[in-house]
């Protein structure tokens, strides 16, 4: 497969429609027809949670890949918050598609985040690089990742918890079947806090690289 039908560049944009960096991303058909390439055996998806009006209209879908290497698995979530809202009305349908792409991503080893998993505004979870014009040329050049987390600043953060660390902390806790109120009381309880809004940036970057080592071990353990 050509490399240049599997992962392109995209413009980030702001809310206003302002480029403010670029990303390299997969695309889901190129994700797809590499599976295939690589002995696709079977994708299952089942919706762990309907949008409704108590949780915020999230719906979170969680994607089985089975490929000859072994089984994969993916939860994607999608809200008002994380969608353009052109298609805030098919919610499901896309929390299914990111399940599937980030469970393809893992089977087919691709570490660039794929177009489907970006939020509303075009912006994912991971760091962007920011766009910066070269006064002589006036052409864009992408700069180097700024740090954006705790864990890579390795600095504390007192700061509170992202809305995306807490997306992100939600789809950890569906992995290991906690959602809802069920996944919220756990949460708190491993944060150690009374509410999450009292979490900070720090405590939640301990806890998701906490849960993505754990999702990960119980990955290997399911594929021998």
């Amino acid at each position: 497969m050509r490399t240049d039908t599997l992962i392109k560049r995209v413009d980030i944009k702001d809310r206003n429609g302002n480029v403010v960096g670029t990303k390299d991303v997969v695309t889901y058909p190129g994700l797809l027809s590499k599976a295939h390439e690589e002995g696709l055996v079977r994708i299952r998806t089942q919706l762990i949670q309907a949008p409704t009006k108590e949780n915020g209209k999230t719906a979170i879908a969680k994607a089985i890949v089975m490929t000859k290497k072994g089984h994969f698995e993916g939860i994607g979530d999608a809200s008002p918050e994380n969608v353009n809202a052109f298609i805030a009305p098919h919610l499901i349908r896309v929390a299914e598609t990111r399940a599937k792409a980030r469970a393809l991503r893992d089977a087919v080893n691709i570490g660039v985040v794929s177009f489907e998993e970006l939020n509303g505004d075009g912006i994912p979870d991971e760091p962007v690089r920011p766009a910066r014009r070269d006064s002589a040329t006036q052409r864009e050049r992408p700069a180097k990742p700024i740090p954006t987390t705790p864990a890579q600043t390795n600095t504390p953060n007192p700061g509170p918890m992202s809305e995306s660390q807490r997306r992100y902390l939600f789809r950890l806790m569906a992995a290991k079947g906690f959602v809802a109120e069920a996944a919220e009381v756990k949460l708190k309880e491993l944060l150690k806090v009374s509410t999450l809004t009292d979490a900070t940036k720090s405590q939640a970057t301990v806890l998701i690289d906490q849960l993505i080592r754990e999702n990960a071990v119980k990955v290997s353990d399911a594929q021998h």
